[in-house]
């Protein structure tokens, strides 16, 4: 899914705690659920996962495969997603419509079933005023700024119609523009008598290639080779959302938000190497939904104590129909979306910023979980 899986929220929360202390805490299977319909243009993904033991390592979730998964509506409407990848069941044709009712289906392998509550796709209202405000927190000159605690507090202002009942959901989408030298990139090799050498190594994908002389009477190390130009000098990253972002509300006054903090861009020589391109949606959400939302955010800030608020305490909408199926955790959500972009970039920072660092290695293969070198279409 495109934001976060909550689940993570859930095992993360045991991360910091003594092992032996998890020896003790009872492992519960559950059947988690992650999906929704909006009135976008789809296709829309449910992801479906079992929960791992505490003390399994090999992950946090165990994704579920070869289960029939539908969404119906109320005009007796039903559509099954198909599943391209393990676990992640796609729509094809369904649009979301503002008004109508939808309920997720979903049967296993081994025959459970589970069931969503029925979810009406609620309006949305708009927001305005979304901006950045800097905020220093740190001397820029004490470092090389490829990381930094300075960066752009995101605010907006939201108009919440009597419809969404003081319930807002907030989520962003951040891109930015990285580049790399990856020519230069250099091996370690064993030379004679076993002693290390440094040897220039540069990938196809860099359009360079060994020099015919490799350096020999002062002939070049690399040169561009005969193929096509660089393909891995210039990535985009993308990151999302990571907390839960929903309305207060006792915030909410005479329908509207004011102010309302969205998240932090850190200002870095590379997130401000080019421009960082924030998308930023405003959904409805139900009351299960936003019920849903606000117990994994009061369980996240609570993590500290292990036992404040257990994971079983975090539920959803999502309930098991079958006896003896394993017990649902996760949300099937039904929501209109309304979507504003700002631009962020390093004129808005109030000290001159050094160039991006000196990568040399593909910039497919620098240490960002979301990357590509396909340029986005609204870049």
């Amino acid at each position: 899914m495109r934001y976060f899986s909550f689940i993570l929220i859930l095992v993360a929360s045991f991360s910091c705690v003594d092992p032996y202390l998890l020896s003790t805490v009872e492992y519960r299977p559950a059947i988690v659920v992650e999906g929704m319909i909006t009135d976008q243009p789809g296709p829309y993904l449910v992801k479906i996962s079992e929960t791992a033991s505490i003390n399994d390592q090999s992950g946090a979730f165990i994704l579920i495969t070869g289960a029939i998964v539908t969404i119906r509506d109320d005009k007796g409407n039903d559509e099954v997603l198909i599943e391209k990848s393990t676990g992640n069941y796609y729509t094809q044709t369904l649009q979301g419509v503002v008004g109508q009712t939808y309920t997720l289906s979903i049967t296993t392998s081994d025959g459970y079933t589970y069931e969503s509550v029925p979810e009406k796709l609620l309006p949305v209202g708009d927001f305005s005023n979304l901006h950045g405000e800097f905020v220093q927190k740190e001397d820029p000159a004490k470092s090389r700024q490829i990381t930094s605690k300075n960066g752009f507090d995101v605010y907006l202002d939201s108009d919440v119609l009597q419809d969404q009942g003081e319930r807002v959901w907030w989520r962003w989408t951040g891109t930015y523009e990285i580049a790399t030298l990856p020519q230069l990139n250099v091996s370690l090799i064993t030379g004679a008598k076993g002693v290390l050498d440094i040897e220039p190594d540069p990938p196809y994908c860099s359009g360079y290639v060994l020099g015919p002389l490799y350096g020999e009477y002062g002939g070049p190390m690399v040169v561009k080779g005969p193929f096509e130009p660089c393909t891995c000098c210039t990535c985009w990253v993308t990151e999302y959302s990571s907390t839960v972002i929903i309305s207060n509300p006792n915030f909410v006054s005479d329908n509207k938000v004011n102010h309302q903090l969205i998240g932090f861009v850190e200002a870095n020589v590379r997130t401000m190497y080019n421009k960082y391109y924030l998308l930023v949606e405003q959904l409805s959400v139900s009351q299960a939904v936003y019920d849903f939302w606000k117990q994994v955010k009061s369980q996240k800030s609570n993590s500290s104590n292990l036992f404040q608020t257990p994971p079983p305490k975090t539920t959803g909408n999502i309930f098991a129909k079958s006896e003896g199926a394993i017990p649902a955790l996760g949300y099937f959500a039904a929501s209109s979306i309304n979507t504003h972009v700002l631009v962020l970039n390093k004129s808005m920072v109030p000290y001159p910023m050094p160039p991006i660092d000196t990568i040399t290695t593909s910039c497919l293969e620098v240490n960002y979980k979301n990357i590509t070198n396909i340029k986005p279409l609204f870049w």
